[in-house]
């Protein structure tokens, strides 16, 4: 099985290096793509960066590569990205992993789910930055220690708002959803991904599992993340 791993806000390929490498000593094939405008492809003018840029970064992976019999996993704001993925290339899609993620219904953007007063705050932040164009990194939750900031702190970059701002529009009529699997980081108390768990937890098509984690799993736990992946995934 070939497994394609989807960073969250901020972020890039950086962040799955752990995961990325023991994935593949347990015998997976691993792609682990950096989205455009971030990272080391923060070249990219964030003006011109959406939503649907991110899912056709992803598509246009699966398409060239011409890959088949995929696990799709996202990560935070991942999800958005891999529920558009699914969308339009279902048939390349074998399995879903949302890890701690946004999971939007068709006509939802990620500040749709996040509420009014969040995407209020994050575009006066975006407005002062670059004038509305990209969102720092929110500073890091009092929960992470300051060996996790020296160590991570510098690699996070601006998130172009206009992949916070553009819904997940459903292409299908009605989507045949591959299985999809909920990890939920219990560590991270009042997060909005506990409204998500809640939603998909004993749904049509979906299987749950918690992490006692924090959020950022992928980086500080590579271990925990890969071993949980490759459990749902089979191997």
């Amino acid at each position: 099985m070939t497994i394609v791993l989807v960073h969250g806000a901020w972020s890039g390929a950086w962040s799955w290096k752990g995961v990325a490498k023991i994935l593949r000593a347990r015998g997976f094939e691993v792609y682990a793509p950096t989205l455009s405008g971030l990272a080391d492809r923060g070249h990219i003018p964030p003006q011109i960066v959406s939503l649907d840029t991110h899912v056709a970064d992803i598509c246009g992976l699966l398409r060239y590569e011409d890959l088949h019999d995929v696990m799709l996993v996202g990560h935070s704001y991942g999800g958005m990205v891999i529920t558009g993925v699914a969308d339009r290339e279902s048939e390349r899609i074998s399995g879903m992993i949302y890890l701690d993620a946004f999971v939007p219904e068709s006509g939802q953007s990620l500040w749709d789910i996040a509420g009014a007063p969040a995407r209020e705050a994050q575009m006066r932040v975006a407005q002062a930055h670059d004038g509305g164009h990209s969102l720092p990194r929110p500073n890091p939750s009092p929960a992470m220690d300051q060996d996790f900031v020296d160590r991570w702190g510098a690699f996070f970059t601006p998130q172009p708002v206009g992949t916070l701002s553009q819904p997940f529009v459903s292409t299908r009529s009605a989507s045949t959803w591959p299985p999809r699997h909920y990890f939920l980081c219990t560590r991270y108390k009042g997060s909005v991904f506990h409204r998500m768990a809640d939603k998909v937890r004993g749904a049509p098509g979906w299987t749950y599992g918690e992490l006692d984690a924090l959020h950022d799993v992928l980086r500080t736990e590579p271990e925990l993340t890969a071993r949980s992946i490759a459990e749902v995934a089979g191997g």
